[in-house]
């Protein structure tokens, strides 16, 4: 890859992690914010790990969700649209919880990325879930650690885990996809008790999440190079022949 890719691309990530729709973190504290079973909008909620990013970095992991077609087994985003980041940085915990605001229809998770350098992307195995407005969608505990150690192998097992100038990895067709655990009523309660006391203007109802497999296209760069969620999605249905 040129110099002039390198930088292209990394332009293009960068631009990507601080565009994303971020969750209301990003824009307000958790005490600031409303929701109504009347609202347009939803909320997600996800209980996961944290652990102190390399240097420079302020985040532990980025897990990204796209808006998903199911029939097309395609990412309906852009590079700057129809996408929500869970971005590990302590200071956006909520004891324990990660929160965001997302808009209805369905969504996939995407790919996990540590040091907007290696992803992880959950292409040929990911998981899908349709959000309705006016809900608060909790998803489970996301199990960070375990891939932590997978992209760790992924970089190990290809003899990537070093990356120069504005290189980027994306790791694709994965065996293992999301790892969420399954929501028990312990859980969910405990994520309603969280809302009710650092996010009281909440009161839309909590429901839990219901996953579903999920497959999708990966997408393009500018220079015609494999990415996750490039600026050209793809189906992941076969194309039809030409009879």
């Amino acid at each position: 890859m040129t110099f002039s890719r390198r930088l292209a691309l990394h332009i293009a990530v960068m631009i990507m992690g601080g565009n994303i729709a971020g969750g209301m973190a990003a824009a307000k504290a958790p005490d600031q914010v409303i929701l109504t079973p009347q609202s347009p909008d939803a909320l997600i909620v996800v209980k996961t790990d944290w652990w102190q990013p390399a240097p420079s970095m302020l985040s532990a992991f980025k897990l990204i969700l796209s808006s998903y077609a199911d029939g097309d087994e395609k990412l309906t985003s852009g590079m700057f649209s129809g996408n929500v980041m869970l971005e590990a940085r302590q200071k956006k915990f909520v004891d324990g919880y990660l929160i965001a605001s997302i808009k209805p229809g369905r969504w996939v998770v995407q790919s996990y990325s540590q040091q907007d350098t290696w992803a992880l992307c959950f292409n040929a195995a990911s998981l899908q879930f349709e959000v309705k407005p006016g809900e608060v969608l909790y998803l489970g505990r996301f199990d960070a650690l375990f891939h932590r150690r997978q992209l760790t192998m992924q970089a190990v097992s290809t003899g990537r885990t070093s990356i120069s100038g504005y290189g980027f990895a994306d790791f694709f067709d994965l065996t293992d996809g999301p790892q969420f655990e399954p929501v028990e009523e312990a859980g969910l309660a405990a994520a309603k008790a969280m809302l009710a006391t650092r996010a009281p203007g909440v009161t839309a109802p909590v429901t839990t999440v219901t996953f579903a497999p999920a497959t999708f296209g990966t997408g393009s760069t500018l220079f015609a190079e494999r990415k996750c969620g490039g600026y050209f999605n793809s189906s992941a249905k076969p194309k039809k022949s030409a009879s």
